[in-house]
């Protein structure tokens, strides 16, 4: 058996700040337009009153635009074998300017400061989502969020401090 990591990292070790907002008032086309700005592919969503709502991610959007693209198939009704007319496909303009509370993914994948890299990749696999957010246990405030991205440097970090330290004779 291995002997333990000399330090173990948590997921305040591997947390990006600052965590942009999005207010559930932004039309989609704010929103779309935030997230392009910062360079973030998402973004938690809070109503007035700071309560955390869910997520909105460009996969909302991309889930959007396919959606209001695409022609439904016709239902039928059990009652009446005669078709259910289907809705009308919804124009970019009117998707853009739906509120992001209309479309965006209600709640969101949390850890504490102290979780393990282990416990935030569980997460991550568990949800089939691309980020957790960090939130302090007695406060509940939002501390930072943890994306596939950083774990990949974390992780890229990690091998290359294994190599140099190979390479010096070290043990690790």
């Amino acid at each position: 058996m291995s002997p333990a990591p000399k330090h173990s990292v948590l997921a305040r070790d591997l947390m990006s700040r600052p965590v942009w907002r999005l207010s559930s008032r932004s039309t989609v086309r704010e929103a779309a337009e935030f997230l392009t700005r910062h360079g973030i592919s998402a973004a938690p969503v809070e109503d007035g009153q700071g309560r955390w709502l869910g997520v909105f991610s460009m996969t909302d959007v991309a889930r959007s635009v396919a959606s209001s693209l695409s022609s439904p198939e016709p239902q039928r009704s059990l009652e009446v074998r005669e078709p259910v007319p289907a809705g009308v496909p919804m124009s970019l303009e009117s998707l853009a300017s739906l509120e992001v509370v209309d479309v965006m993914t209600p709640g969101m994948v949390t850890v504490f400061p102290d979780s393990s890299v282990d416990e935030v990749l569980h997460s991550l696999l568990r949800f089939k989502v691309h980020r957790v957010f960090v939130i302090d246990g007695q406060s509940g405030n939002l501390e930072g969020v943890i994306t596939t991205m950083d774990l990949l440097r974390w992780l890229e970090c990690s091998r290359d401090r294994a190599t140099g330290a190979r390479a010096e004779g070290k043990e690790i």
